[in-house]
């Protein structure tokens, strides 16, 4: 049922009831946490989502008036799990808080909703990755162009960009994909929507794993039929977006509009123009900040206050890595688990901080393409790597650091706890333990590193302040007391004096009056709703004195105050108000002086021990694992002696690394087919020669003897086999997708990390497209990229005869009393076998299975079959007598006529009429 249907025809209500129907009728997209004492409870179809999502038991609440509906419930404290696990399911979760005292209130509890969790506006500590960023991203992409703009309200980061692009959706998917936001905004005409579109939409987006936009549609329930253009006003960006995002969220495109989207950024920041932002200009940028501001308005109020920074950036300065590329690499996660161990950031992350853990992350998925950045970012490291007292000292600050990136942001955000407070003031000793390292005498050697000194601002000040006011072990809520230190304020240290000495007379109490009285099981206790008081059995109420005077019966006991007792509750109370009235006014000022005037000098320095951190960790590891520090430079080059995979070096690490040579020249070795049985190494080798590049282009070292690498503009890679189930591609088709996308894209500054195209047809469809890719990739200038290129199809080998700059290459093999030994040694030459058959009884296929395969093995060899499939290759591009002619030392006249060809100046019907005669005159010739 629909909740506008559901008040419909439930016309009375109770008084709780009708101020749940107001809240949720203003919250109709997000599940609402209503807080009933000391739980959240979920009615409706809200509780029904909840019981299924949560696997909780579903119950019904009476309110009165014969009204039930359906109810689930959670404890407070326990709240921060369960809202955890349904934003990680895609849904909005609002959080209705009691705001007036139910001790004070006569009538009904006011309440309202103080903040909406949405995937990426998460706030709680409890429910992020310390090393990953949380990003809110939004979209908008145009005919020819794309904008974003993502923003981390946990760490004040927001950046936009605009750039054009021939494929706009692809290009938004690639950018998407490297920012990773755990929610993206795409346009949406929502607001035209009617209860049966908004239906359809929470079905649609529940089977596809994006953000409800409502709990008032029925997930469960058919799925109303809408028409085509009814389909385009739900988000036509999602679909391409699943995957690559953590949610995709429709949001209503007049939220996307430009003129308030421009306006909205203006006011955010206080000033006339955004041309000091450098977006002024970038029309489909400013759309999606302006969006991501009002979506943070909307579900965090008031946590923008303090965002004072916007930072335009452009996707030409760094390498392009497509999605396919990051999956295949598997820089973040493991394509099998999804697990960082196994990935390259499991290898380079030895970070102390959450704030360093977060920026080499962003390094990288972000390779740089300018040498004079890389080079100061590799001066840093290299002034870490030999000095390992240095590495030591600088661990030893860094590791008590803490994340002061997040911290400094809540304190701006006025949400900062005492709790909070303190471990901000620890994490600024730890950075002047690090300042202090490098500004000894024997450190000013280190440009590189004494650079930051600057950065870590002395920010001994504050670290006093916050030691002065806040006691050392503070209560985690403001309201608790408790959370100023004695001296700060002589007025506050009065008050406390004052309620010590009170509780201290009432603790004695009742010893003195079970001796006054004889009762000796007289009890003095205390509870909010009647305060202080004596407690007497009902056996021993004629023994009580005069002067008690009766509070409250009870069933069993009777509890009475005396007048003394009525003036130190009075005392103890009013000062006990007072004290956390002030300490909590004191607390309020001190937390609002840091965020006026220290936040932006100790945002600095965080980001600068955030970058100290990287270079530690990647000096760290260059050190324990004999890495090497590469030579960039602009030209079409990539040489790289003795290399080794970085994560299969670590995660094989009692077992030798055989290491490999890599060597390609767009004008001299432009392409290396690899040839070799499998498990011999070829996909290692591929994998580690394009890890090698990109982490050269973060600014690491590299594991290998040495490397001169050309700067790379893109690295594409095209290794495995998957099917995708969910768009009906087969193996095949999502083969010849990727490689597709990587003829189309590839430049003469690119990678390309081919591994077995074509395996997923035919033997010779498939022998017939990978040397078809090949050619192109040779003879087309516009993609002649760098590449590698690993083949069980022997019969390309003879392509290097044919075209000059392609080289050979395999994996050497020995057989030693029968058995095969991968040496796991690139060598030049192609190979002639595959081994097939020893791979699969290594893999434990069944003896009898083994033995009948070389026994069909060696009757096709007899046949020759080995022989025509040789002979059916050079065929396939012109009679063996015809090549021998070409390749010969007396010019041809067809040669000749071949050269004279201006094949960019034909059309394509007068090409292929000149193809047929030039075939024509080569058939008459052989």
């Amino acid at each position: 049922m629909l909740f506008e249907d559901y008040a419909k025809e439930q016309p009375v209500h109770s008084p709780v009831r009708t101020q749940y129907l107001n809240i949720k009728r203003q919250n109709p997209d997000a599940i609402l946490f209503f807080r009933m004492g000391d739980f959240y409870e979920m009615f409706d179809d809200d509780a029904e989502i909840v019981a299924r999502e949560l696997e909780i038991a579903l119950t019904r609440r009476d309110f009165g008036k014969g009204e039930k509906s359906p109810m689930a419930g959670i404890p407070h404290h326990a709240a921060d799990g369960y809202i955890a696990r349904l934003v990680g399911k895609g849904y909005r979760v609002a959080i209705c808080e009691q705001t007036s005292d139910p001790a004070l209130s006569k009538g009904l509890v006011d309440r309202e909703v103080i903040r909406i969790v949405t995937p990426g506006t998460i706030i709680d500590p409890s429910m992020l990755a310390a090393k990953r960023n949380n990003f809110l991203a939004a979209v908008i992409v145009g005919r020819d162009a794309v904008g974003i703009a993502y923003i981390d309200i946990t760490t004040g980061e927001f950046a936009v960009t605009q750039f054009s692009s021939q494929e706009p959706e692809i290009s938004a998917q690639q950018e998407i994909a490297r920012v990773g936001p755990a929610e993206v905004l795409v346009e949406a005409n929502y607001s035209r929507l009617g209860n049966r579109k908004k239906r359809w939409l929470a079905a649609v987006m529940n089977e596809k794993q994006v953000t409800k936009l409502g709990s008032n549609g029925n997930p469960n329930g058919d799925i109303p039929d809408l028409e085509e253009d009814d389909e385009d006003d739900i988000a036509p960006l999602a679909k391409q977006l699943e995957g690559v995002a953590g949610h995709v969220t429709p949001y209503d495109a007049r939220y996307f509009n430009e003129d308030d989207a421009r306006h909205r950024l203006l006011q955010q920041f206080h000033v006339a123009s955004l041309e000091g932002f450098g977006c002024a200009h970038l029309p489909l940028a400013i759309r999606a900040a302006g969006a991501v501001l009002a979506y943070v308005q909307d579900t965090q109020r008031g946590l923008l206050q303090q965002l004072n920074a916007l930072e335009t950036y452009f996707t030409n300065s760094f390498m392009t890595l497509d999605p396919y590329t990051r999956r295949n690499l598997e820089l973040f996660e493991t394509g099998r688990g999804g697990s960082v161990k196994g990935s390259l950031l499991w290898v380079l992350d030895r970070t102390r901080t959450p704030m360093g853990g977060r920026l080499l992350r962003r390094w990288i998925g972000q390779p740089l393409l300018d040498i004079a950045v890389l080079q100061k970012r590799q001066e840093a490291v290299s002034e870490l790597f030999g000095d390992t007292l240095l590495q030591a000292r600088l661990s030893e600050g860094l590791k008590k650091a803490g994340d002061i990136e997040r911290l400094i942001n809540r304190v701006r955000q006025r949400i900062a706890s005492p709790r909070d407070l303190v471990a901000l003031a620890n994490g600024l000793r730890a950075a002047a333990e690090v300042r202090n390292c490098l500004s000894d005498e024997d450190q000013q050697n280190k440009p590189g590193l004494c650079r930051f000194i600057e950065r870590l601002s002395d920010n001994n000040d504050i670290i006093e302040l916050i030691e002065h006011a806040i006691t050392d072990e503070p209560p985690l809520s403001i309201t608790e007391g408790g959370i100023i230190r004695t001296g700060f304020n002589a007025e506050l240290d009065k008050l406390h004096d004052a309620s010590q000495n009170g509780r201290k007379w009432i603790a004695e109490m009742e010893q003195r009056e079970r001796r006054r009285t004889g009762i000796n099981n007289l009890k003095v206790g205390f509870n909010k709703a009647t305060g202080y008081f004596i407690e007497v059995s009902i056996a021993n109420i004629s023994r009580v004195p005069q002067d008690y005077m009766r509070r409250q019966t009870l069933t069993n006991s009777e509890r009475y105050i005396t007048p003394d007792l009525k003036e130190y509750e009075t005392l103890i109370l009013n000062s006990q108000d007072r004290v956390n009235k002030m300490e909590n006014e004191f607390f309020v000022q001190l937390r609002q002086d840091i965020a006026q005037h220290a936040s932006d000098r100790i945002q600095d320095t965080a980001q600068a021990l955030a970058e100290i951190d990287v270079y530690q960790s990647l000096a760290e590891v260059a050190a324990k694992q004999n890495y090497t520090r590469p030579m960039l430079n602009e030209e079409d080059t990539l040489h790289v002696i003795a290399g080794r995979h970085p994560v299969v070096e670590l995660a094989q690490a009692e077992i030798p690394f055989i290491p490999n040579d890599a060597n390609l020249s767009n004008h001299e070795a432009q392409i290396s087919i690899i040839t070799g049985p499998n498990m011999a190494g070829k996909s290692t080798y591929l994998r580690q020669v394009a890890l090698i590049v990109l982490m050269a282009q973060i600014g690491s070292y590299v594991p290998a003897e040495s490397a001169n690498i050309g700067i790379v503009d893109r690295i594409f890679t095209r290794i495995g086999a998957q099917d995708d189930l969910a768009t009906g591609q087969s193996t095949f088709m999502v083969e010849m997708v990727e490689t597709a996308n990587i003829l189309h894209h590839a430049t003469p500054r690119s990678l390309i990390i081919l591994d077995e195209i074509g395996r997923g047809t035919s033997t010779y469809d498939g022998l017939a497209i990978a040397r078809a890719v090949v050619e192109y990739l040779h003879n087309n200038k516009r993609s002649g990229a760098r590449t590698l290129f690993a083949t069980h199809y022997h019969e390309l080998v003879e392509v290097a005869q044919l075209l000059p700059r392609i080289r050979c290459l395999n994996v050497a093999v020995t057989e030693e009393n029968g058995q095969v030994i991968f040496l796991r040694k690139i060598v030049p030459g192609g190979a002639d076998r595959s081994y097939g058959i020893h791979v699969a009884q290594l893999a434990g296929i069944p003896r009898p299975v083994i033995h009948r395969a070389q026994e069909i093995l060696e009757e096709l060899e007899r046949k020759g079959d080995a022989k025509t499939r040789r002979k059916t290759m050079r065929d396939l591009t012109m009679p063996v007598a015809w090549q021998m002619t070409l390749l010969g030392s007396e010019p041809h006249p067809l040669v000749e006529e071949l050269k004279a060809l201006a094949i960019d100046e034909l059309t394509p019907i007068e090409a292929i009429s000149k193809l047929y005669e030039l075939q024509q005159k080569a058939r008459k010739d052989s």
